[in-house]
């Protein structure tokens, strides 16, 4: 039961509503003796029904410190990446604008007014407003703290629930694509100099495996007499730095096979790979980049292969020349699938070779 207590002090005359909460007694006091009636009808009718009367108290939790929360508790599911994703979302986009609100005051008004707000915010490096998929994201992050915080009984209903999103639109100038067998090779010549790029080049035209599969691989994960690659780990960029993961799913998981070619090019570059011995060695060595003369550029086969480095000093360049300036290594994996698929591939074999769910 909710009892309203009359209290007569200096600034005048108050009313404070006082009821138990399961084991906590909790009160809030008003300076109208019909709004703390009313009030007091509240707090009734949600004990009578099982609902938590925390949102009812003005002092409620932070935003910030329930998405802190929800954090904590999602840590031990999700991917050091993903987390890392999670908390700048929360850090850029959400926290400036809900983090110091009281969680049970937030509105439906306030969430559609904060999500009006991001749509025109303009971005720190090209001065645009933010992609629409960036707001989307923005929202799924707060959507999951609401829902957090109604798990947990400190709020009685979802605000963000009915928010209307900024739509998607992709961009109509961006196409995959697709290179021939003889761009292939002509990329392969290009890069010729650069060994092993012109073998990595043939992996992932040939394989199909993602950017970051391939910059994973050990040499214990190619198997020249089997002619398959096992991809079983993948690189990821999170706040620490470059780490090795596990697949995203059990469709990453998978044996990829290899054709003649890139069995002959792997084999030979194998036999001459100083870490061969070592099933768990880096596939792709890094290179030297400080000093000079031989030294610059060299392999070294105690760092990992630095992509951004790849794609800048050298890929562009040869892409450029077979006449691809806008190829993107991810085209690559594009290519795998046309060329297993030209080849007569049943498509449900080329979905499975190239990891992709469903499969």
């Amino acid at each position: 039961m909710a009892h309203v207590v009359t209290s007569e002090r200096a600034s005048g005359t108050t009313y404070t509503v006082r009821w138990r909460d399961g084991s906590r007694f909790r009160q809030r006091t008003f300076s109208v003796k019909r709004e703390a009636e009313r009030f007091a009808s509240k707090v009734e009718d949600d004990i009578a029904v099982g609902n938590s009367t925390a949102p009812l108290i003005r002092n409620s939790k932070p935003f910030q410190q329930v998405a802190e929360a929800s954090l904590t508790s999602a840590s031990g599911r999700l991917k050091p990446r993903t987390l890392d994703r999670y908390v700048q979302v929360y850090r850029r986009h959400v926290f400036p604008y809900l983090g110091s609100r009281r969680i049970g005051s937030i509105t439906s008004e306030d969430v559609e007014r904060w999500i009006a707000e991001l749509a025109v915010t303009p971005t720190a490096r090209s001065g645009i407003p933010l992609h629409p998929s960036t707001v989307k994201h923005a929202f799924i992050a707060a959507n999951k703290v609401f829902r957090y915080a109604i798990r947990h009984r400190l709020i009685t209903h979802n605000p963000a629930t009915g928010t209307e999103l900024p739509r998607v639109q992709h961009d109509a100038t961006f196409a995959p694509q697709f290179l021939s067998g003889a761009e292939v090779e002509a990329l392969m010549a290009a890069l010729a100099d650069c060994t092993p790029d012109d073998v990595s080049v043939m992996v992932a035209a040939y394989c199909g495996l993602r950017l970051g599969e391939m910059q994973a691989l050990r040499v214990g994960d190619v198997d020249v007499l089997r002619n398959w690659i096992k991809v079983q780990r993948t690189l990821v960029r999170t706040k620490a730095g470059w780490r090795e993961d596990s697949p995203k799913s059990a469709n990453f998981t998978r044996v990829v096979p290899m054709n003649a070619r890139v069995v002959a090019a792997l084999s030979a570059y194998l036999a001459e790979h100083s870490e061969r011995h070592y099933p768990s060695a880096r596939l792709w060595p890094g290179r030297n980049y400080a000093g000079g003369g031989d030294w610059r550029g060299g392999l070294n086969w105690d760092k990992r292969m630095d992509y951004e480095s790849f794609y800048c000093r050298r890929f562009r360049a040869a892409a450029e020349a077979i006449g691809r300036p806008a190829l993107r290594f991810h085209d690559l994996r594009h290519t795998a699938a046309s060329l297993w698929a030209a080849s007569g591939v049943p498509l449900e074999m080329v979905a499975a070779a190239l990891g992709h769910a469903g499969t």
